[in-house]
């Protein structure tokens, strides 16, 4: 009889290995994909592109000449536009937009429209990235969207 008990034993512990090792090899996930670089060109000028310029623990957001520059390169990705040689992030307090080491809070979150000429909004305060097209121009904050409000995102 006690031999019975063991088999029993054995081949539900048997059953258990078997399970686990299933859930550990279907439970296995492909490795992420590599984040896609961007350059974000103001709608105003195909010329001029939103860059990052660090100054102690907050960034200027300024449109200069599009050079794909490590200054130039955005990371997109559930709403946080992300700087990856600052590790900064498009950042703004509804006054004023910048950029900030990233922390995913909700300054950093953004909203863009579908189209080829997208317009950035962001989520917390419901303003629209703006600027002139100038290269040197700040960029700021407008409530409406209007041709400085528009942006091409293209990958680099």
């Amino acid at each position: 009889m006690e031999s019975k008990g063991n088999l029993m034993r054995l081949a539900g512990a048997g059953a258990a290995i078997a399970f686990g090792s299933t859930l550990l090899v279907g439970g296995a996930t492909s490795a992420q994909a590599a984040p896609v670089n961007y350059q974000v060109i103001n709608g105003n000028s195909s010329n001029s592109c939103l860059q990052v310029n660090i100054s102690g623990g907050k960034g200027n957001l300024v449109l200069g000449k599009c050079d794909r520059s490590a200054k130039q390169v955005w990371q997109i990705a559930g709403g946080i536009f992300r700087n990856p040689a600052s590790g900064h992030c498009l950042d703004g307090n509804g006054a004023d937009v910048y950029t900030f080491p990233c922390n995913g809070g909700a300054y950093q979150k953004w909203t863009t429209t579908s189209g080829s000429a997208k317009s950035i909004r962001h989520t917390q305060s419901g303003k629209y990235l703006d600027a002139n097209g100038t290269v040197g121009a700040q960029v700021v904050f407008q409530p409406t969207i209007g041709t400085a409000s528009r942006w091409v995102i293209d990958p680099v």
